[in-house]
């Protein structure tokens, strides 16, 4: 089953590092050959990126996708299978729509949308 999941992305209410586990939680899968994957946070939720992928090699990122030379405003650089990151950023994104992608499997993107 898990051959196929490229990343698992775990939403939850903005909380401190080693706070209390929020009531409300969402996850979300980006799934290879999955384009069109859509994500959807409140403004001032944040994100924690779970790379449960065995099969990825060096791991996945969770990186916005913008033009080359500038700058994205979230990315967690590489994370490595059966590890997990805060996405920088998250919680002050305007509303919005993001692009996002992994840096080193371009199969693996989908929509971020901050409401």
């Amino acid at each position: 089953m898990f051959a196929s999941v490229a990343a698992i992305i775990v939403l939850v209410s903005q909380v401190p590092v080693g706070g209390p586990v929020p009531e409300h939680a969402v996850v979300a899968v980006l799934r290879e050959y999955m384009p069109s994957n859509q994500i959807t946070i409140k403004h001032g939720e944040s994100i924690r990126f779970v790379d449960a992928d065995p099969t990825a090699g060096p791991g996945h990122s969770f990186t916005e996708d913008v033009p080359e030379g500038v700058t994205p405003k979230f990315d967690t650089d590489v994370v490595p299978p059966g590890l997990s990151k805060d996405v920088p950023n998250i919680p002050s994104l305007p509303p919005g729509k993001y692009k996002v992608h992994c840096v080193i499997h371009d199969v693996v993107k989908g929509t971020l949308t901050v409401e």
